[in-house]
């Protein structure tokens, strides 16, 4: 009985302790939809600016003749914020879904299912939002990677860039095995803040940098995938 006791109390302790430790410790540095981070590199990325990622010299148009490309996802799921509505952030990843998917299948064959050479693609939206403005639990950009946090204080209804950050994996279809993986972010076009009434980011402000991206990696998928 005694025994009994002294394990509930220590298990009730501990719990109290781990609660604590949560509540004071920093927030998650990575979204955790890649899995494993660890071989990220910082490289240049293509259209321009830098990112972070690991590319398998497996991974060649020697051994792969088509893509299998997933639907893109937020991760985690997001929530509305006073800046982002949900239907900002549907439409953007619609449009992100439609850019990507246009651009590759102009330089790739795309399929719809796994198989040999068939490399799988899975590609999250980790954050959408305004560059000035605090990131909600489910906008912690991956590798700190500071997109959507406070870089400077709004003063006036000085303008913000709409904000937005990616990560990308890329796997044998068959075999599971990791192939490449990115993170990347960047902003778009100028918002006004929400002292002047326009504070909402809307999808045109993010489409001219999600099209920069897709042609970036339309124009390198041939390094890897056997080109049409």
């Amino acid at each position: 009985m005694k025994s009994h006791f002294l394990r509930k109390s220590l298990l009730s302790i501990s719990a109290v302790v781990l609660v604590a430790g949560c509540a004071s410790s920093p927030p998650p540095r990575e979204s955790g939809f890649l899995g494993d981070y660890s071989r990220l590199e910082k490289q240049d990325a293509p259209g321009g600016g830098t990112r972070l990622a690991y590319i398998n010299p497996a991974f060649t148009p020697e051994k792969y003749s088509a893509l299998w490309v997933d639907p893109v996802v937020f991760y985690p799921e997001p929530k509305a914020t006073e800046n982002v509505s949900m239907a900002t952030m549907n439409q953007v990843r619609q449009y992100m879904d439609e850019a990507v998917r246009a651009r590759l299948a102009s330089k790739v064959r795309l399929v719809n299912h796994a198989g040999p050479g068939v490399a799988h693609v899975r590609l999250a939206i980790t954050a959408v939002g305004a560059e000035t403005e605090a990131l909600a639990p489910y906008q912690y950009i991956p590798i700190g990677l500071i997109i959507t946090g406070a870089k400077a204080a709004i003063e006036g209804g000085r303008p913000q860039n709409a904000s937005l950050a990616i990560e990308t994996q890329v796997l044998d279809s068959q075999t599971g095995q990791l192939l490449f993986a990115s993170v990347r972010g960047g902003t778009g076009d100028k918002i006004q803040s929400t002292a002047q009434g326009q504070g909402s980011v809307q999808p045109q402000n993010l489409k001219a940098l999600i099209d920069t991206w897709a042609d970036g990696a339309a124009a390198q998928v041939g390094r890897y995938v056997k080109p049409l």
